[in-house]
């Protein structure tokens, strides 16, 4: 910040977003700072000339009678232009703000602003990289800002103002390094917004300073650095009684009798008790995750690593965020922690310099400053702490980690290698954080055995993700696109090609010639292989096709060994070229390294060699399944294996992939992953089936003889909630499209008669989109946010939105019924619109009924009930999520009152809560019963 400069903070309310001409203001806030102080202050409304929306109303407070005596802007605009003049412009959203204040002084006669401006968001976003959000409520709470009347402009513009100057001041605290970095692109950056950044390198080049301890400049980058050693006091003890254990807690949580026991059996299993195994059921609410860390870790004192997996790397990313640094304040030692995800997951430093030095969108280099202001901060390198919603930006695939294969030892950032660091703190860590997929990979390296244990949490989902992460892939047109391109940067003619880098000496053109050789054996042989696979099993199979517009066959094993023996030479072909291929990729790798550190490489030639080793590298894993055509590996898998072909319909460049999976745990978890370790703890809130942990304990492939711990739940159910099952609702088997008329209707209805905040789930996106187009057309909800799956934005996003929505709707399917946190008045109202049966005619659901009934076995009863009842029970727990929640739920389906086994399902709702049968013109009464009373 420029001390004789005066900065012009904006905000300003509108009757719309769109700048078409059909939308006024309603009041513009100013807010002057100068000398990093807040001087003066302009407020005033706008009378817009029109009806002010009813939605921009609820937002922003401001209604009709307010503006009703305003001034309209043609009588100040000459006012606000001459205030505005020698300043610089600073907005949250300058796009915006500047934009609509120009359109208004160009219809009023005005020239534009002509005065540089400055972006908060863009400001934020690179000083703050880590953050969920940039909205200014959310930032105005993060610095602690006093927000008097969100949206309002006035209230706006002073937050906006108090956020500058702290944006300002980290600024100015930057390293000269990074600063010099964001500098040299601040070009990229709305309007003038890059100069607070060369200011503040300005002042920083006029006097020394130094890195702070916990820095280090490395390369071009500046990293943060990790302490080596850590001090624990030893003789602590697990607290075995209440007064410990509260003693323990402190001020941070308060002593729940059922996490209690919970801890104490974690505890006892870890280093008294001799069974291998057990299984808890901790229910919503208990805090389950602090009942098994907090033993663990005490177990970690007596020598014990533990390793924690946990169904996805959202969940594990809010344990590392969210659940350690709680524990490191309660507990009495410190600990270190592990965080091991897939190599994938991580920045690679190497790719991510080389990206600097190439042409980016505008997008694509904000997101580079972001990073580079966030590498002063991580300690794990792990791209989701940048909370990004969706990771689609062409420059992820530019810098993303491909693995330890692909870690180049000569490089100045190889000793900082984020997933090499993993590893590392991996062996010593008293704590190791992963997920079910990265575990089902990797047990052998995680567990060893001897005094490691396993805690299996959100462990219902270990089974499918189990048969999930078994599934390996053959893309037939990957792997054909990738060598044409390979073959391409070999022989050119027009660009830099192998024939340059022979003149260089780096390559012989024998060298070149064996591996366009094998490149062509791969470019040649897979394409026929494909064509061979698609006549023999896919031709005459055109009426199996998925709801997705994909042809999938299912392909007998002994069918396709049949296959392979038929063609074992094309396939024998293939497999040697691959492995020499690879033995080459490492040779030139290792050569590429010396020649570089020699300086015997021009610039042009080692950007050439990085893209190709990228490209061969990425060849080798398209291909790195083909084991699977090896006979002897179809003999073993030959009883658990489902293969499939699957093609897209009506693509003419459709991919064919050849799938391998399994279609049963049995025989596979307990010996594979659980053997591994000394203790394994499965750890959910569904675990079991009213009466029964028998499905479960298949799905996980434990002995029935396994012991289980059931802990009861602590919400009040019979005062908190209230369960309604609509017994009249049309047959949604036989009655598909009467029912989704009546369902829309329905919906209508409540919506309109309960302003609550309302979640609606589906079980296909289908249905998400009818009754979406049904409750937009409406005249009486039109007021309300509804937001659909599918529709409106990402998964991530529609979770964003109506988590700060008020009074929003959403529609949604698959994860949207297990694993959202919605408590208070979050949530208070769920519909169920159909009950949760998978589809029978998927790849492994075939295998697994086909399976059932050769073992004289019922399907349904046994697969298909047993899961809808436990997706049920899922769907169920999002409603009631903590003792201050209150909550409807209500399912349309009538098979649950109608059919026999509707009384299965109806077992799963919570013993306590009060469930009715009802008909559809009792809802309304129902619901105003409970609400009201």
């Amino acid at each position: 910040m420029c001390s004789t400069n005066t900065y012009a903070v904006v905000d300003i309310e509108t009757t719309g977003t769109s700048m078409d001409g059909s939308n006024r203001m309603l009041q513009f806030s100013c807010v002057f700072i100068k000398n990093k102080e807040i001087i003066n202050t302009f407020n005033t409304m706008i009378n817009p000339g029109m009806a002010i929306p009813i939605e921009v109303q609820k937002l922003t407070g401001i209604s009709d009678k307010d503006v009703r005596k305003a001034p309209f802007f043609e009588d100040m605009a000459g006012t606000i232009y001459s205030l505005l003049q020698d300043t610089i412009f600073v907005a949250h959203n300058i796009n915006f703000d500047y934009r609509f204040l120009n359109e208004e002084f160009l219809r009023c006669g005005y020239p534009e602003l002509g005065i540089e401006g400055i972006d908060t968001v863009q400001l934020s976003q690179i000083i703050l990289p880590t953050l969920p959000s940039y909205r200014l409520t959310y930032l105005g709470e993060y610095f602690d800002i006093k927000h008097e009347h969100p949206h309002h402009a006035d209230s706006d513009a002073f937050v906006t103002a108090k956020l500058f100057l702290m944006l300002i001041k980290a600024i100015n605290n930057l390293p000269v390094q990074v600063l010099k970095i964001i500098n040299r692109f601040r070009e990229s950056l709305l309007f003038q917004t890059g100069s607070c950044f060369a200011n503040a390198l300005k002042k920083k080049q006029q006097k020394t300073s130094q890195l702070a301890s916990h820095l280090e400049a490395v390369g071009e980058l500046v990293l943060r650095t990790e302490p080596v050693t850590i001090e624990r006091m030893r003789d602590d003890k697990y607290p075995q009684t209440r007064v410990k254990k509260e003693e323990l807690f402190g001020e941070f949580l308060e002593w729940r009798p059922t996490q209690s026991e919970m801890m104490d059996e974690v505890y006892h299993l870890l280093l008294q008790r001799k069974e291998k195994e057990l299984m808890i059921e901790a229910p919503t609410g208990l805090g389950k995750t602090l009942a098994y860390l907090v033993p663990a870790l005490y177990a970690a004192l007596k020598g014990h690593q533990i390793v924690v997996s946990t169904a996805t790397t959202t969940l594990q990313l809010q344990l590392v965020e969210q659940t350690i640094p709680l524990l490191r304040q309660i507990m009495p030692f410190d600990f270190t922690v592990a965080t091991l995800k897939g190599s994938h997951n991580y920045i690679d430093l190497q790719k991510f310099v080389s990206s600097l030095g190439k042409p980016q969108s505008k997008p694509s280099r904000l997101l580079q400053l972001r990073m580079i202001v966030w590498l002063t901060m991580t300690k794990t390198g792990d791209l989701s702490e940048l909370h990004l919603t969706k990771m689609q930006d062409p420059l992820f695939d530019e810098i993303r980690h491909n693995g330890p294969l692909s870690i180049d030892n000569g490089s100045l950032y190889y000793t900082h290698d984020f997933v090499l660091r993993q590893q590392l703190k991996q062996a010593t860590a008293d704590l190791v954080i992963t997920n079910h997929a990265y575990l089902l990979n990797h047990a052998e390296v995680l567990g060893n055995f001897k005094k490691k244990s396993l805690i299996i949490d959100e462990a219902q989902h270990f089974g499918s993700i189990a048969l999930k992460s078994n599934r390996a892939v053959i893309d037939f047109d990957l792997i054909k696109i990738i060598s044409d391109t390979l073959l391409v940067k070999i022989g050119s003619r027009k660009s830099f090609s192998f024939r340059e880098l022979e003149q260089q000496s780096f390559l012989t053109p024998a060298e070149s010639k064996k591996i366009a050789a094998q490149i062509r054996v791969i470019d040649k042989r897979v394409p026929v292989l494909r064509e061979l696979l698609r006549v023999r099993f896919l031709q005459k199979k055109a009426k199996e096709v998925n709801e997705v517009s994909f042809k999938e066959v299912v392909v007998k094993t002994s069918r396709f060994q049949g296959f392979v023996k038929e063609n074992l030479a094309d396939y024998q072909k293939i497999s040697k070229a691959i492995e020499a291929l690879q033995a080459r990729l490492l040779q030139l790798k290792s050569r590429f390294i010396v020649f570089k550190n020699q300086e015997r490489l021009d610039g042009k030639a080692q950007t050439f060699m990085l893209d190709f080793l990228d490209d061969g590298f990425e060849l080798l894993k398209s291909l790195e399944n083909w084991h699977r055509f090896e006979l002897a590996e179809l003999d073993q898998i030959a009883e658990e294996a489902v293969i499939s072909l699957q093609i897209p319909m009506n693509q003419s460049n459709g991919h064919l992939r050849l799938n391998f999976g399994i279609f049963k745990t049995e025989n596979y978890l307990s010996p594979f992953i659980y053997s591994q370790f000394e203790h394994t703890i499965f750890v959910g809130a569904t675990l079991f089936l009213p009466g029964s942990a028998g499905y479960m304990k298949n799905q996980l492939d434990l002995s029935q003889t396994v012991p289980v711990l059931k802990l009861e739940g602590e919400f009040n159910y019979r005062e908190q909630a209230l369960g309604l099952l609509v017994a009249d609702a049309p047959d949604i088997v036989t009655d598909t499209e009467e029912y989704i008329a009546y369902l829309s209707k329905s919906i209508e209805n409540i919506l309109n008669n309960n302003k609550k905040q309302t979640m609606i789930l589906f079980n296909s996106l289908e249905m998400i989109s009818r009754v979406y187009d049904y409750l937009r057309q409406s005249e009486n909800i039109d007021k309300r946010l509804i937001i659909a799956q599918g529709i409106t934005g990402s998964n991530e996003k529609i979770i964003k939105m109506f988590e700060l929505g008020d009074n929003a709707v959403l529609l949604g399917s698959g994860t949207f019924w297990e694993g959202i946190d919605l408590p208070k008045d979050r949530l208070e109202l769920l519909i169920i619109t159909r009950l949760p049966f998978q589809s029978p005619d998927t790849v492994v659901n075939r295998a697994k009924y086909q399976l059932a009934q050769i073992n004289g076995q019922d399907s349904f009863n046994t697969i298909a009930l047993p899961e809808a009842m436990l997706r049920l029970k899922q769907g169920l727990g999002r409603l009631i999520r903590t003792k201050e929640d209150r909550g409807v739920v209500i399912v349309f389906d009538s098979r649950v009152v109608s059919r026999n086994y509707g009384a299965k399902l109806r077992e799963v709702f919570p013993r306590e809560m009060p469930v009715r049968i009802i008909e559809s013109a009792e809802i309304q009464n129902y619901l105003f019963d409970f609400w009201e009373n």
